[in-house]
């Protein structure tokens, strides 16, 4: 396996990911009903490869704010522990099915300090 390199790297491991969270009645909810997601993936997966892009090559271009965003969706539905411990271990699985090095595991770390900090944040 090769490391994230690209852009379309980035966009594969969000498809692959998305398909994990939209199959698992546990936190599909959330793309389903609490938002209209699951109606504007591709949109939505630009949207995340340029925030990704920016995190991990430091490209630019991303000027939304992610906690902002993600607060007003945890207004509308509490995301519990469980949550957060379940879209981790999908999001984690993806990379490791697809990629290894160290674009991946920064990228791993990554989201798993914005869980940690939504966490904290949104109590």
């Amino acid at each position: 396996m090769t490391d994230i390199e690209t852009r379309e790297d980035i966009l594969l491991i969000m498809r692959k990911f998305y398909d994990k969270l939209l199959a698992d009645d546990s936190i599909n909810f959330f793309f389903t009903k609490i938002t209209t997601v699951d109606q504007h993936l591709e949109a939505h997966f630009e949207i995340l490869a340029t925030f990704w892009e920016q995190s991990l090559f430091l490209k630019g271009g991303y000027y939304n704010n992610m906690f902002s965003i993600h607060k007003d969706v945890h207004e509308k539905q509490t995301f519990t522990k469980a949550h957060y411990d379940t879209w981790l271990q999908h999001f984690n699985s993806t990379i490791d099915e697809h990629f290894e090095g160290k674009y991946a595991e920064q990228m791993k770390t990554q989201a798993l300090s914005m869980a940690t900090i939504m966490q904290i944040k949104f109590q």
